[in-house]
């Protein structure tokens, strides 16, 4: 397996004027990774949800349709930079109509240079969602191959269910991405906490991103981001004993270049102090 370079983003909710200036913002970003050497560049949850900034407020279900109407738009432009610059690129996610006419998903798009794109609808709805948003929750895992070896995308609330983890490390994921969206410091470091959990518990490398900044005038589906991106890796030899391969600064709108090395990976799970990934006794764990 190669090593791994990549960008994950806290991505800074501002003021914009314009839908050019949004994408164009992405771009700018996009270029950077791409010039640092990145392989890979991680955008949070709800990014494309920044655009409804440049609307009038609308209700939940107004604000599903507008960016659902943007779909096109969002996979064209995402795959042309993928293939421009060279690199993939987690999109975040963005709200797009499911299977059905009258509902919507919170999916996420992950688009490789060579055109390919593999997708993910959260699975776990948080309570907001359920109640105040048009959404229903995806219905099956995705577990894909890349050149660095399998991975698996838990958005947010997803990566809170230790279940969902470990079944993408049965089927073969080194690497979790979680875009996620977190508008306070409850909900951040419940997040933080299960990525670094489930690195633990699955010797594996998480990847967090997240939405930053605040919006000078409120939006309800999205207005202010806490997070504090970065790339947790298992507690144990030989990486750091804080499991924190690299973070970012709190709440700055900045990317995190963080190199994984799959090598150490394979180390951890060969020599490490504990090896809970295969100790686990599921005999046990059945509920009565």
């Amino acid at each position: 397996m190669k090593k791994l370079k990549i960008a994950t983003t806290q991505y800074g909710l501002t003021d914009i004027h314009s839908e050019e200036q949004f994408w164009a913002g992405i771009s700018t970003k996009i270029k950077e990774a791409a010039e640092e050497g990145s392989a890979m560049v991680v955008f949070p949850e709800y990014m494309t949800a920044h655009l409804l900034s440049v609307e009038p407020s609308m209700l939940h279900e107004e604000a599903c349709d507008y960016l659902d109407q943007r779909t096109e738009q969002y996979i064209r432009f995402f795959k042309q930079q993928s293939q421009e610059r060279g690199i993939a690129i987690l999109a975040g996610t963005h709200i797009c109509r499911g299977v059905e006419e009258e509902e919507y998903e919170n999916k996420a798009f992950l688009f490789f240079p060579d055109g390919r794109v593999e997708t993910q609808s959260k699975v776990h709805l948080t309570p907001e969602e359920q109640i105040r948003w048009p959404l229903v929750a995806g219905d099956a895992l995705n577990v894909f191959d890349t050149e660095w070896g399998k991975m698996a995308i838990l958005t947010c609330y997803d990566i809170e269910f230790p279940e969902l983890a470990r079944a993408a490390a049965l089927r073969g994921a080194q690497l979790i991405l979680c875009p996620s969206y977190t508008d306070s410091k409850h909900g951040y470091y419940r997040v933080r906490h299960c990525c670094q959990a489930r690195a633990i518990e699955n010797q594996i490398f998480v990847v967090l991103s997240g939405l930053v900044g605040a919006l000078s005038e409120d939006r309800p589906q999205v207005d202010q981001g806490y997070c504090q991106a970065g790339v947790f890796t298992p507690c144990d030899i030989p990486f750091e004993a804080d499991g924190v391969l690299q973070a970012g600064e709190v709440n700055a709108n900045m990317t995190v270049f963080v190199e994984v090395d799959y090598h150490q990976l394979r180390e951890n799970r060969e020599r490490g102090a504990v090896a809970p990934f295969y100790d686990r006794r599921p005999e046990f764990y059945e509920l009565g």
